[in-house]
């Protein structure tokens, strides 16, 4: 039988509904499984055990019927939170405690979830690395720049966490520890608290063990009624494999999984074939890099005019400086140049269920100084379409390597029944 830090939300919520166990007994196994394993993993920047067993009391006092009561919940540290610190992995912001809860936060807490404490994030969810490590080796990086989160759901700290994305930085975590990382379409997931990077393609989202726990914290997220997965038969779907202009940079096995998947995928009846992206791909990708570094320039404006010094190295060269350069006429041309490829991609996916691509270029690395490469992301981000990473491989050194599936812009319910089938076709 698991133990309780070991069950999904999903299950925690039926079992504290039925009085099988109590929110306070849940937290208390999560926060031991933290004692246990922090010192290896560091996927938390703020955790008061304390508060967290007095708030689960609360819930096992308060009325039943919430979606997620008593299920414990990590958040990224760029969301803010009305009893925690929200430092944006940044010197700077160390003793900010912001007055209001993130919606996506206060959205968690009407529905009865506990949340559990903060998780660490790259530098304002940019390059420059936080403290966590990959739970499966200590030495291989977490990627990030939702590190916390993904090393904490992963290595069964707590069930569900918060992350953002705005190159790779929920899919890549997720592919790199081991665990789901759900990036909705652009705009589902309110965005308001949550500390801009590059505004225009900013996603929040959420990192699991379960795909049941995507369908229902989306539900509790948006405020929408509750629908379970509904896994469609495998042979409903057509299915794309979209290996990019990147595909060189994808190692050996992660090739050989991602067209390994796309053979399995078929042989159980689905339709799979080529799927090219558009032309113009590079100057999505140079359109793009003058987008976020505009409004990421733009969105560090206080710490930029105020704190120069505190700022690492690393943003200052590698976005900071660019940003301030770009011109507006630059930046309003980028912006109509992801719109127009996103017009012409959309054309081109249509009459698609699924694409099939890698998550990252493969296992994670073994540099604690580096995030990782969006290579194999960010076009899905700057494209608006719904992603999700599957953990369903292992490299070379044993460590997990995922399958990135991409959806329809706006259909993500159907998108994530899809890729449950997937999933389960595969795993």
């Amino acid at each position: 039988m698991a133990e309780l830090w070991q069950l999904p939300a999903s299950k925690i919520a039926q079992k504290i509904e039925a009085g099988e166990t109590t929110c306070e007994a849940v937290t208390a196994a999560c926060l031991d499984r933290i004692d246990e394993r922090e010192s290896q993993v560091d996927a938390w920047i703020y955790l008061n055990r304390e508060q967290a067993l007095a708030d689960a009391r609360a819930i096992d006092r308060g009325p039943s019927g919430g979606l997620i009561r008593g299920v414990p919940l990590g958040v990224k540290d760029i969301i803010d939170t009305k009893d925690m610190p929200t430092g944006h992995g940044s010197p700077i912001h160390t003793e900010n405690r912001p007055d209001y809860d993130a919606p996506c936060v206060a959205m968690c807490r009407a529905a009865g979830g506990l949340i559990l404490g903060k998780t660490v994030t790259s530098e304002f969810a940019h390059l420059y690395p936080g403290k966590t490590k990959n739970p499966h080796n200590p030495a291989h990086s977490p990627a990030g720049s939702s590190s916390g989160s993904g090393a904490a759901v992963a290595d069964c700290m707590v069930p569900v966490a918060f992350g953002t994305q705005t190159g790779g930085s929920i899919v890549r975590p997720a592919a790199f520890n081991g665990c789901i990382g759900y990036k909705p379409s652009y705009g589902d997931y309110n965005p308001l608290g949550v500390h801009d990077n590059t505004r225009s393609v900013d996603t929040l989202g959420m990192l699991s063990r379960t795909m049941e726990d995507q369908a229902l914290l989306r539900a509790v997220v948006m405020g929408i009624p509750y629908k379970p997965i509904e896994t469609p038969a495998i042979s409903d779907l057509k299915i794309g494999l979209c290996r990019t202009p990147h595909w060189k940079e994808a190692d050996e096995t992660t090739q050989e999984h991602i067209e390994g998947a796309a053979q399995r995928l078929s042989e159980a009846g689905a339709d799979v074939s080529d799927f090219d992206l558009p032309d113009g791909f590079d100057a999505l990708e140079h359109a793009f890099d003058v987008v976020s570094a505009f409004e990421f320039a733009r969105a560090l404006a206080y710490e930029w005019h105020n704190f120069r010094d505190q700022l690492s190295e690393r943003v200052v060269e590698s976005r900071l400086n660019l940003g301030w350069r770009v011109t507006y006429a630059e930046y309003r041309a980028g912006i109509a140049a992801l719109q127009d490829y996103r017009n012409r991609f959309f054309a081109s996916f249509e009459g698609y269920d699924l694409l099939v691509t890698p998550s990252a270029n493969g296992e994670a690395p073994a540099d604690l100084t580096t995030i990782g490469q969006a290579h194999f992301n960010r076009v899905w981000t700057a494209l608006y379409a719904p992603g999700i990473s599957l953990p369903l491989f292992t490299g070379k050194r044993e460590l997990p390597i995922g399958l990135q599936v991409i959806g329809q812009l706006g259909d993500d319910e159907r998108f994530l029944d899809a890729a449950d089938s997937v999933y389960r076709t595969l795993g």
